[in-house]
């Protein structure tokens, strides 16, 4: 989808050529070597999945509907404004970005102070590595939303932020967003993460347990996240973990949505054990899924583009497949 390199590698000039001819042999081999090969997931931890011909037709068919309610001359802008956005949301669901891009803009032409497309478009702004656009469209969500109980747009400025490695300004935005719902497993485990950058790792384990803890007394429903966090503080195995995945394989959408979960933190998991090939791959997994509205499988390229970064310095903004 994104065949353009970063503005800055303009400037590079000849300079970056005579790199790429002095290293660069050693450095795409060091990548090569490093990252690349035979996938070394666990075999009994792949799987394929894909959503469900019923999902589809109902995104098919909500595509079709919001359609149709655009061609209505009734229509003020600011209706105009919702529907943009929630064809939007559809066609990022199906990995059609440029279409959702296009409605977006729609959206905020039709209706400027309307919060919710800021909040997609710094998710696409972050995936290209324009982190200060991104941090622009998360505050205007913000701003333009401060009157709405909607907390989103923190989480993914938390993103933006540990993603350059401001990892405190990212505490700052995740632990708020986790203040909103603390019985939310996924804001406990995003909120480990990020601590693990900013404390010692026997501390961010104890604050993970102890709020595990207090979701386990509050929570009055069993959330299938909460068997992630159990994997992060070692209560289950790998093993247990994809019993219990495989069992929903009569479920292609629970299927899908749980295998892309399980790939990402996993693959967070092995990173932080120092196994980034290992990592690496399991991020492949969960991109393979093709969950793309997920976080999990937006993170997993952001990942995997820190990785490539690692292992090869000459990777400055890498090719995404069009998928």
């Amino acid at each position: 989808m994104f065949n353009h390199l970063k503005s800055y590698c303009l400037t590079l000039g000849i300079g970056l050529l005579t790199l790429t001819l002095t290293i660069g042999c050693s450095s795409t081999s060091s990548l090569h070597n490093e990252l690349s090969g035979p996938i070394s997931v666990p075999s009994y931890q792949i799987y394929y999945s894909k959503a469900s011909a019923k999902t589809l037709s109902r995104e098919q068919n909500l595509l079709t509907n919001l359609l149709l309610v655009l061609e209505s001359d009734a229509k003020s802008p600011e209706d105009k404004a919702e529907v943009f956005y929630e064809l939007a949301t559809v066609y990022d669901e199906l990995g059609l970005e440029n279409l959702a891009r296009f409605m977006l803009m729609n959206s905020i032409v039709n209706k400027p102070g309307f919060y919710k497309p800021y909040e997609l478009l710094g998710i696409y702004f972050l995936k290209e590595g324009r982190v200060a656009d991104a941090c622009d469209a998360f505050d205007s969500a913000i701003f333009l939303g401060k009157d709405k109980t909607y907390a989103y747009p923190y989480l993914n400025r938390a993103f933006a932020m540990y993603y350059s490695k401001h990892y405190k300004l990212a505490l700052e935005d995740m632990m708020y967003f986790y203040r909103e719902d603390p019985t939310d497993p996924y804001r406990l485990i995003n909120l480990y993460f990020i601590e693990l950058k900013t404390l010692d790792k026997q501390t961010a384990f104890d604050n993970l347990n102890r709020r595990f803890e207090e979701l386990q007394a509050k929570s009055k429903k069993k959330i299938w996240g909460e068997s992630l966090v159990k994997l992060c503080l070692n209560q289950i195995s790998e093993k247990e973990l994809f019993e219990d995945i495989v069992s929903y394989q009569n479920d292609d959408d629970l299927f899908q949505e749980h295998l892309c979960e399980a790939y990402f933190y996993i693959g967070k998991l092995k990173l932080e054990q120092g196994l980034d090939k290992l990592a690496f791959d399991y991020f492949s997994l969960c991109r393979q899924t093709r969950k793309y509205g997920f976080l999990e499988y937006r993170n997993a390229y952001l990942e995997q583009h820190e990785l490539e970064k690692k292992y090869s310095p000459l990777v400055l903004y890498d090719e995404i497949d069009d998928e």
